[in-house]
C-alpha cells in the first residue's frame, strides 16, 4: 500500500495535475502571442522542409495518451515496486521542462500562421490538428514533453523486459519503441515542435531516467 500511495502522489499529483496541468498552462500563459523563439535556424531548412501531415495526430494525441496512462497504471499498481522509478522520472522531467519554459520560451506560433492561411478543408486529421494549435499556447517547446514522456515510458517497459524476460515483455517493449517513436516523429509532422525540441526531450529523459532507473530497480525489487 505504501509504494501504490507513493506511486499515486507522484505520477497523479505532482506530475500530472501540479506540473503537467498546472504548471504547464502557466508557463503557456507568460508570454505574448506572437513572442518567443525560433530554432528552425539550427537544422540549416530541414523543419521547414517537414510537411504539415495531419494523419500524425493518430499518434500525437490518440496513441500518446493512453500510452502514457497505461504505463503509469502499470507500474503504479501491478509492477508498483517499480514505479517510484518511473514516477520520479516524470515528476523531475516536467520540472526541469518548465523552468526551461519559463526562462527560453521556444515557438512554432509562425508556422501555425501559415498554414492556417490556407487550410485544409474537408480533412477529419486536419481539424483534428487545429483542434490541438487551438488548445495549445506554443509557448512550452523546448524540449518536447511529448519525446520525453514517450521516451521514459517506452525506457520502463525496456527495462522491465530485461529483469523479467519472455516473450511477452519483449512485444510490449517492441510495441512501446514503435509508439514512442511515432509520437516523436507526430510532433515534427504537425508542426507542433522543432527537431532540436525533440532532441532535448530525448536527452532530458534519458539524463533523469537512467540514473533513477538504475538506484531505485535495486535487486531487491526485481
Amino acid at each position: 500500500m505504501t509504494y501504490v500511495i507513493g506511486n499515486v502522489v507522484l505520477m497523479l499529483l505532482l506530475f500530472y495535475i501540479l506540473l503537467n496541468t498546472v504548471g504547464y498552462d502557466w508557463t503557456g500563459q507568460l508570454y505574448r502571442v506572437g513572442s518567443g523563439f525560433r530554432l528552425d535556424f539550427l537544422t540549416g531548412g530541414l523543419d521547414n522542409a517537414i510537411p504539415l501531415v495531419p494523419e500524425f495526430v493518430i499518434f500525437y494525441v490518440y496513441l500518446f495518451y493512453p500510452f502514457a496512462i497505461l504505463t503509469m497504471l502499470f507500474f503504479g499498481f501491478v509492477e508498483y515496486r517499480k514505479g517510484y522509478a518511473l514516477g520520479w522520472s516524470l515528476v523531475l522531467i516536467n520540472a526541469i521542462a518548465l523552468a526551461v519554459y519559463f526562462i527560453f520560451p521556444v515557438s512554432t506560433y509562425w508556422w501555425r500562421q501559415e498554414f492556417l492561411a490556407q487550410p485544409i478543408v474537408g480533412n477529419f486529421w486536419a481539424t483534428q490538428v487545429y483542434s490541438v494549435w487551438a488548445g495549445d499556447s506554443s509557448f512550452n517547446c523546448f524540449p518536447s514533453l511529448h519525446a520525453a514522456v514517450s521516451t521514459i515510458c517506452f525506457y520502463a517497459w525496456y527495462r522491465y523486459s530485461k529483469v523479467r524476460p519472455s516473450r511477452s515483455t519483449m512485444v510490449l517493449a517492441s510495441v512501446a519503441l514503435f509508439v514512442a517513436a511515432g509520437v516523436i516523429l507526430s510532433t515534427l509532422f504537425i508542426k507542433q515542435h522543432y527537431i532540436a525540441d525533440e532532441i532535448a526531450g530525448i536527452a532530458l529523459a534519458w539524463v533523469v531516467g537512467r540514473p533513477l532507473f538504475n538506484r531505485l530497480w535495486k535487486p531487491s525489487t526485481t
